[in-house]
Formats: structure tokens, sequence, C-alpha cells
């Protein structure tokens, strides 16, 4: 016996006589005539039953994974590739924030920094020697063990802290070598310093930091007023452009974000004709919807585009990056099995300057939340270890929503943060509950297009 998968979605083809097929925990897509899509809609067939040519058509989808045996379980599957991708200890990320001094003063910024800035422009504002030595340290260790280490500086700015980038990358690439690691380094900067100091890139590239997320906010007007300098709110615009030319100049890897809110919803497509005129087309470009999730960004809260709202948007901006020939626009955005993000991983941690040790970027700065410190890694409080096993621990198979919802596989339960500490109850549904069959038509449209060019 067989039977058809849970994760199955069935919508009309282009074709009155054909229907179009997605499976969520494959991404299969496929178009079938009607007269053999019964197939799908039965709780159960007996393969053996089946003409020649329904067995075939059975195979098929069974490749897909449309169709599976009767004694297949899904849901064990799913969880069995979340948990071994969780539970992974070959690999070490780790995301290390040199400084949490920061030269903006953005509008929605969520880091926590206690009370007052001290821990930003104090006697801790970049991380000490002793702290750099024990990450050192830790990573050594480490390196015995893994096959592979990630690491993205962050901060605050971490470019404020450049020489301690420079020179933690120059031992931590020497210990990868005499470990036979392998290694990767990006960064997560405002991009306002790249411009500033003359070889900066260059450095950067000596230091093996080959990937970057950059944001603009919009046109100058509106960045400006989102993304200003700390201090004299003075602007920002122009020299992240300059930074972002710099890079792509290298042949660094770019991706910009544009974060966007009810207050900028408009202002976003704007931004393409100054990529246009600066021949920025062929980097990565994606929204990123603001949200008031921590305490210090809570003032912000009525000014956040629902999910609903950013799906609307992200819509139209997918179609005009096609329309205007943005490379990030050329293949129709397309749903991925998600994965567990490194808040939910073993071995992966943020580090702040003091060494405090972090499971999520939303809480760095924050020292009630720490898990840790890298200094004393192996004298943690059980507090501590505690709440380091509430974040591996989670899953989204712990909500009934989740389980009974065929998204599922490509959702994962959103943003496990949002689950445990702002929605609490219920799971952070993604923007492929609102928008899947959009992008998936879109493919659909796309590859029989290619398909009929191909044979005419």
């Amino acid at each position: 016996m067989m039977k058809p998968s849970n994760y199955n979605f069935i919508w009309a083809a282009d074709d009155p006589e054909k229907v179009m097929v997605f499976n969520s925990l494959t991404t299969s897509l496929i178009e079938v005539g009607k007269k053999y899509a019964d197939l799908l809609n039965a709780s159960r067939f007996d393969y053996e039953n089946l003409s020649p040519g329904q067995k075939q058509f059975a195979d098929g989808l069974k490749q897909g994974g449309f169709v599976l045996d009767d004694g297949a379980d899904e849901l064990k599957i799913l969880k069995y590739a979340f948990n071994s991708a969780k539970y992974d200890r070959m690999g070490l990320g780790l995301t290390i924030a040199p400084t949490l001094n920061c030269n903006f003063f953005c509008t929605y910024c969520y880091e926590q920094v206690g009370e007052t800035r001290a821990r930003r422009e104090g006697p801790h504002t970049f991380m000490p020697e002793h702290v750099q030595h024990e990450l050192l340290k830790f990573i050594e260790r480490a390196a015995k063990m893994v096959r592979g280490l990630h690491i993205t500086w962050y901060g605050g700015e971490p470019l404020l802290g450049k020489d301690i980038i420079f020179e933690l990358s120059k031992k931590i690439i020497a210990i990868t070598e005499d470990y036979k690691v392998g290694y990767f380094a990006g960064m997560v900067t405002n991009g306002y310093l790249l411009s500033g100091e003359p070889g900066l890139v260059q450095k950067l590239q000596d230091s093996r930091v080959k990937s970057f997320q950059i944001t603009l906010d919009g046109p100058p007007e509106v960045h400006n007023r989102r993304r200003m300098l700390r201090g004299n709110n003075g602007p920002t615009f122009d020299r992240i452009l300059d930074g972002l030319k710099l890079l792509t100049a290298s042949e660094m890897k770019v991706s910009l974000r544009i974060n966007v809110d009810r207050s900028n919803m408009d202002d976003a497509l704007k931004l393409l004709d100054i990529l246009e005129a600066n021949n920025l087309k062929d980097i990565p470009i994606h929204l990123g919807r603001v949200s008031a999730d921590t305490v210090v960004c809570k003032s912000i809260e009525n000014s956040c585009a629902t999910i609903e709202e950013f799906t609307v948007l992200n819509q139209t901006f997918h179609e005009a990056l096609r329309q205007r020939g943005f490379r990030a626009g050329q293949v129709p955005y397309y749903p991925r099995i998600a994965r567990a993000c490194g808040a939910n991983r073993t071995n992966a941690y943020v580090i702040d300057p003091d060494g405090d040790m972090y499971k999520c970027w939303s809480e760095i700065g924050d020292k009630l939340s720490r898990i840790g410190n890298i200094t004393a890694f192996n004298q943690r409080s059980k507090s501590e270890r505690l709440r380091e096993i509430r974040w591996l621990t989670w899953e989204p198979f712990e909500y009934e929503d989740c389980l009974a919802c065929k998204m599922l596989p490509i959702c994962m339960g959103g943003c496990s943060y949002r689950a445990m500490f702002v929605n609490k109850d219920r799971a952070d549904c993604r923007e492929w509950k609102y928008s899947l069959e959009h992008y998936v038509r879109a493919r659909y449209r796309r590859e029989k297009k290619l398909r009929e060019v191909k044979n005419s």
C-alpha cells in the first residue's frame, strides 16, 4: 500500500486539464494531468493493483516525495533531519562582537546594553586581551574535534574594533591550518567605515573575511533619518554606498538588506533606481521586517508591519527585481527546507566583548541571558547551563498548530526567540504561510516557459 504525502499542495495549473503539485518536505514541483491526480487525493492506494501507466506515474511521484510507502512516518523523518543538524558537532559557529560600541543611532536597534551605555562606551568597550586569549584557546580545543569553523564578526559595529578582528583572524587562521579545519568568515556591518580608510577592504580580504551583510533602508532622505550617525545625527547613506562599491569592485560577496516597517515600506523600491545607477544590480538584495522583539525597541512596536503587510510588499519587491533585471530576481524566490537556527544548535555561540556567551543575537549584551563566559566555559553555573539547554531543546514539534501545518518543513516554527520570548504560547509563522502559492507559481511559470523555449 502507498499513500500521498501529508505535505502536498495541489493548485490549478494554467492548463485546465492539469494541476501543479508542490511538496514542502522535498520542495519538489510537478505538473500532472487530472486523470492521474486521483492518486494524490486518495487516503491510500494499492500499488500492485494499478495499471502499468499508473504504476509508472506512481514511481515518479514517489521519487519526488509526493507519495510514499504506507508505513513511512514523514514527521519522524522531519524530526530526524531537524535534530541531526541541530546536534551535529562537526562544525563550530561563532558570532563574535569585538565591541558593542556603534557609530550609528538606528531608530529600531534591538541590542541589550543594560541600564546605561557603560558596556559600549566605558572600560568594556573593546574585547580585552585576556578574553581574546581565552577565545583562541577555546577555538584551538574545538579545532581538534571539528571539521569546519564559521565566524561572523558582529557588533555594535565590528569595524570599530578592526584591529582586534585582524589580529584574531591571523591567529585563528593559523589554528585552522594547523588542524586542517575548514574556515569561513563573514561580517555584519553598517558599512560606513569601509570607504574611510585606504586599504581597509584589502586588509579584510587578507583576513579572509569573504562575505558582508550591509543595510540601506531606502533612498538617502529615508535611510538617513533611520540610520544616522551617533552624536550628531549625521547622514550615512553616501558613505555606505561607497563602501558597497569598494567591496563589489574587490569581488567580495555582499548581501544588501533593506529593513522595512510602515514608515518606509513605500520607499523601499526607490532604492533600486540608485543601485542600478551605481552598477549594483548583481548583488543579492532582501527585505527584512523590523519587529519589536526586545525591551529596547518596544517604542517602535506600533510602526512595525504585520507579516501580512510585509508579505504583500515582498511580493511586489521580488517582482520589481525580476522585471528590472536584478540578479536577485532572475530566479523566482522559492522555498527550501528550513534548518535549525544557530541559536538552537550545539557548537554555536554568540560572544560579546566581555567574553559572555549567548545562543541568540537578540540577547547579546543582556547579561541575564548569558549561558557562560569564554574565560571559564567549564565552570558555568547551573542556571547558565539550563539556559543553554532551553535553547538546544526548543523545537517546533511542541506546537499543535505546527504539527498540523503543511508548511512545517519550510518554516520549522520560524524564529525560536520570538516563539520563546515574544509569542510565548505559539510558534512564529513565516511569510510562506501567506505567499507560498504566489512564489511557487512564479517558479512554475518560469520553468514552463524555459521548457517551451527549449522545445521550440
